[in-house]
């Protein structure tokens, strides 16, 4: 295990808020909180330090595995306030105020960490440089430079001796560690993910539109069961099956059509059927389940997604649901008003095991894909 000291403590003022800028709210989380779950989802161990300031409202976020510490006045002395509580043989040490820091860069310099005391996770030079010399402009080879970043990490007893005894100001982490170590190969990282430093009042808005976007596709499963009982219709994709037993439940217990709906809800996280149809709720009783899939298809589309596709499977002993097949399939598509290669379904037996397989009930399976509406 190792530790990420993310560096919170600085007071932003270029970015012309009214609040420490590693407070600012995105999507309801503050800014710091975006790189600190992206380490912790890794299973790094954390130490934030933040401003004395700030304390108070950062505190509300921690856990046992954030480990607040209180900053210095310069960056310098920030850092070596964290380091002096890290416990483990490498550290990681990240600006608060990059959270577009991604996983897969952090498990790149993870790989290599373990051969190299220091390494610098950097960008190339994409754009033309410049310089003027006596009011006379010149060119730089760009390929002789590279563009540092964070997280930037080490063997801890080496970082933190340099910061014991020269924590003064200089251009980064690795810099620092250069003047102690001059002998050091520095290994360099190259990160082609954004990894903008929030800095200005723009930068804002291109993190805001990276943390906000929302994924072009998202997938849902659901499972679901009920009792075969006598003297109710089999009602299956919206279709009654002629059978001498049909499915118990508040509504026409359509269990395929409510697998089906249920996915779509997993898909975006909106909980469970019962949170919309609850079976204690009198205006829901016998009600069609084909209603239920479209009121369910309604609010998907409102949150800009439309199917991708559906992969059902029925578990059922009888009846036999091969001649049903085609139907279910045309009813489900029209519900939906898709077209009918979107929408699979498949029937199986369950060799006569448990209660399916004893004919006392009939179960149902769904994975929906929904796909981002494209403006």
């Amino acid at each position: 295990m190792n530790t990420a000291l993310i560096v919170a403590a600085g007071s932003g003022e270029r970015a012309k808020l009214n609040q420490s800028k590693v407070l600012f709210q995105i999507k309801e989380k503050p800014l710091f909180l975006y790189s600190v779950e992206t380490f912790l989802s890794l299973g790094f161990k954390i130490v934030l330090v933040v401003s004395k300031n700030d304390f108070a409202e950062v505190q509300k976020y921690q856990n046992e595995d954030i480990k607040l510490v209180i900053g210095g006045k310069t960056r310098g002395e920030s850092v070596l306030n964290g380091l002096k509580e890290v416990e483990t043989p490498y550290v990681y040490i990240h600006d608060a105020a990059r959270p577009l820091i991604t996983k897969k860069a952090i498990m790149e310099i993870d790989n290599v960490l373990q051969y190299h005391d220091a390494v610098l996770l950097a960008e190339h030079v994409t754009n033309a440089i410049k310089y003027t010399s006596n009011s006379e402009l010149k060119s730089l080879n760009r390929d002789d430079y590279i563009l540092a970043q964070t997280p930037q990490a080490f063997l801890t007893e080496k970082i933190r001796y340099a910061y014991t005894r020269s924590p003064g100001q200089f251009d980064d982490d690795i810099s620092l560690y250069q003047s102690f170590y001059p002998e050091d190969k520095i290994r360099v990282i190259y990160n082609l993910e954004p990894n903008l430093k929030v800095t200005y009042p723009q930068d804002f808005l291109y993190v805001k539109s990276h943390l906000e976007k929302e994924d072009p596709m998202r997938i849902g499963h659901s499972f679901d069961i009920h009792q075969l009982v006598e003297n109710r219709p089999l009602i299956l994709g919206g279709l009654e099956i002629p059978h001498d037993k049909g499915l118990l439940g508040h509504s026409d217990a359509d269990v395929l059509l409510h697998a089906i709906a249920e996915a779509m809800l997993g898909a975006l996280a909106l909980g469970d059927l019962g949170t919309y149809f609850p079976d204690t709720d009198p205006q829901y009783k016998d009600i069609h389940s084909d209603k239920i899939l479209k009121t369910v298809y309604d609010l998907i589309r409102q949150k800009g997604y439309e199917i991708g596709n559906i992969d059902t499977t029925v578990y059922a002993e009888l009846p036999k649901l091969n001649p049903h097949i085609s139907s279910i399939r045309q009813n489900i598509a029209g519900l939906l008003s898709i077209n009918e290669d979107l929408v699979s379904v498949k029937a199986t037996t369950y060799e006569k095991l448990d209660a399916i397989g004893e004919q006392k009930a009939m179960a149902a399976e769904a994975i929906v894909l929904l796909k981002k509406v494209q403006a």
